[in-house]
């Protein structure tokens, strides 16, 4: 059995999809972040960081907590042999290429955007047009690999499953008419019955969660 502690968000629904992909023995446990509780010291004796995603794998035969998204995924993938390629494989760092890039640059700069947008108190024009700028080139970036390839890293992937929940056009100002690649990836991978699976499960916990809306 794999806790998974969790708010569907993009970096929830990351690691909810490759569980859902996997069939492993899991169970959610919420963890509201809209109310503080990823602040609790026994939800941080978890996630040292004290942030969502975090699992404990009880099938060891000691538990082992992880937290961070990227090292979830790369741990549960590796376990199950499966969207992962074997390690010393220039297959696998292809997947590592891209899920870093989803880590180092999707996530931070696409977060941060949707924070200035949303929640700020009054516009920020700078911050505004700084991580306008970035967005449209990262969904550049995706899009002209996507003209090359199917999947990120050429077959689907833990790289897929960590960038598809962040690809929230509305939200960051972005025309997917614009980038007709990344269009047909993303309802590539919105048909898959595990995505969604994920987030069913998502809206059961936190229906009005922005980052659910599949647009």
């Amino acid at each position: 059995m794999i806790d998974l502690y969790y708010w569907p968000t993009g970096n929830g629904l990351k690691v909810g999809i490759l569980l859902e992909e996997l069939g492993l023995d899991y169970r959610l446990l919420p963890v509201n972040i809209r109310e503080g509780e990823q602040k609790t010291a026994s939800f941080q004796r978890i996630s040292a960081n004290g942030r969502i995603p975090a699992i404990v794998d009880h099938r060891p035969e000691a538990p082992l907590s992880l937290f961070e998204s990227g090292a979830i995924l790369n741990y549960l993938a590796d376990g199950a042999g499966q969207f992962l390629p074997p390690a010393g494989t220039a297959e696998r760092q292809k997947v590592q290429e891209w899920l870093f890039w989803q880590v180092g640059h999707i996530t931070p700069y696409l977060s941060q955007l949707q924070v200035f947008k949303e929640k700020a108190p009054a516009p920020i024009p700078f911050a505004l047009d700084l991580l306008n700028a970035e967005a449209t080139r990262l969904y550049r970036v995706l899009e002209q690999r996507l003209a090359e390839v199917p999947f990120v890293a050429g077959e689907y992937s833990v790289a897929d499953m960590a960038i598809f929940p962040w690809i929230q056009p509305l939200r960051q100002g972005q025309d997917l008419a614009d980038y007709p690649h990344l269009q047909a990836w993303r309802l590539r991978i919105k048909a898959r019955p595990a995505v969604q699976r994920a987030y069913a499960k998502g809206r059961e916990v936190a229906p009005a969660e922005r980052s659910l809306a599949l647009q």
